[in-house]
């Protein structure tokens, strides 16, 4: 069976991937459903016309766009699914004309965390979460193009939260 990645164009589009990230049943923040709506772009993987997964590069303005809103269902998990709709955004943010893409991932999300690894994403800093919840908080970055100073441009979107650690 082929995966099939579309971006979401109809409001059902859009209200289907509000329910599967609504079914999350870890420790995340509650989603905001309007936020979704006016992402840049939002992305789905289907199966035979059933969504599976969702993933979106946020809403935003400018030359650094933020990976966010990444699900797959739980018995679609481990077959990829991740991994393609992280690639899909990647060259996706580069038709955009995007610079930078960061994404932040939460210590204990390790799936999260190896597939950007996997795709060639580097470790900016663990940061404490600005949400008062005490999460640790992964930043990763991808360049984008080769002309830019991505560790400014990062340093940019971390503003002045609380450094835990830098990476190695």
């Amino acid at each position: 069976m082929e995966l099939e990645i579309t971006a979401a164009r109809s409001p059902e589009d859009f209200d289907a991937a509000i329910a599967l990230l609504q079914s999350r049943d870890d420790n995340h923040h509650p989603l905001d459903p309007e936020q979704l709506r006016r992402a840049r772009l939002l992305l789905l993987a289907r199966q035979q016309g059933q969504l599976l997964g969702c993933a979106a590069i946020k809403a935003g303005t400018g030359e650094v766009g933020e990976l966010g809103y990444l699900m797959v269902a739980p018995d679609a998990r481990r077959s990829g699914i991740a991994k393609s709709l992280t690639q899909a955004r990647m060259a996706a943010a580069r038709e955009m004309g995007l610079s930078l893409l960061f994404a932040t991932v939460r210590a204990e999300n390790s799936a999260s965390r190896d597939n950007l690894l996997r795709a060639g994403w580097q470790f900016f800093g663990d940061y404490l979460s600005i949400r008062g919840t005490g999460n640790r908080i992964g930043w990763y970055f991808f360049p984008l193009k080769a002309d830019i100073d991505a560790l400014a441009l990062m340093q940019q979107q971390v503003g002045d939260r609380v450094r835990l650690c830098t990476p190695e």
